[in-house]
C-alpha cells in the first residue's frame, strides 16, 4: 500500500496526515504511534510539497482529500471551522475502539465530557479505563476530537500530543465558541 503523507506545520508541534484510498487514516502529532500505524498498514509513505500541489489541478483522490483536510485544518486553527467534513477510515481499530471513536465525533465543538460519561454514552459505564485507552489510540486526533475528553474531576487527563497541546486546543475552541 502507498499512503499519501503530508507533514502539517503550525505554531504547535508537527502533525502528520496520512490518506489512502480517498480517506484520511491518520492525523496525529508526529509520534511513535503514527510511525507504528504506517508500519502496521505496511504502508510506504510518499511526502510531497503541498504548496506546489495547491497550484496544480489533480484528479488524484488521495491528494484531493489531503488538500481538503489541510484547508479545513487551517480554518480550524483560525477559529472559523467547528466541524470537519472529511472521509475517515477508522477500520484499523478494534470494534470497541471504533465505537469509542464514533462517539467522540458526537462531542460538540467547544464542549468537553468525562471519560466516565463517554463510557456511559457507549453503554459500558464501568469501562471508563478502556474508553480512556481507546481514546489514546485514536489515529485521527483533532478531527476525531479526543482532546475534548477530560477526567471526571475536571483535570485534563492525558493527550497524545501532550497536555499542553490539549489545553491549547480547548482554549482555541472556547475562545472561538
Amino acid at each position: 500500500m502507498i499512503a499519501t503523507t503530508y507533514i502539517y506545520r503550525t505554531d504547535l508541534p508537527t502533525m502528520t496526515l496520512v490518506v489512502n484510498n480517498g480517506k484520511l487514516i491518520a492525523l496525529d502529532w508526529f509520534t511513535q504511534k503514527t510511525k507504528q500505524l504506517l508500519c502496521n498498514l505496511n504502508a510506504q509513505a510518499t511526502f510531497f510539497d503541498l504548496d506546489a500541489l495547491k497550484n496544480k489541478q489533480t484528479d488524484n483522490l488521495d491528494t484531493s482529500v489531503l488538500l481538503k483536510t489541510v484547508t479545513q485544518l487551517d480554518e480550524y486553527f483560525k477559529g472559523i471551522r467547528t466541524d470537519f467534513d472529511i472521509e475517515l477510515d477508522i477500520s484499523q481499530g478494534s470494534a470497541f475502539q471504533q465505537m469509542v471513536w464514533r462517539e467522540l465525533l458526537k462531542i460538540p465543538y467547544g464542549r468537553t465530557i468525562s471519560y466516565a460519561k463517554l463510557a456511559q454514552n457507549i453503554g459500558k459505564p464501568t469501562a471508563f479505563r478502556a474508553v480512556a485507552n481507546a481514546n489514546g489510540q485514536n489515529p485521527i486526533s483533532l478531527i476525531i476530537p479526543c482532546h475534548r475528553v477530560i477526567a471526571s474531576d475536571g483535570s485534563l487527563g492525558g493527550y497524545t500530543g501532550g497536555v499542553n497541546i490539549k489545553q491549547i486546543l480547548l482554549d482555541l475552541e472556547s475562545f472561538s465558541h
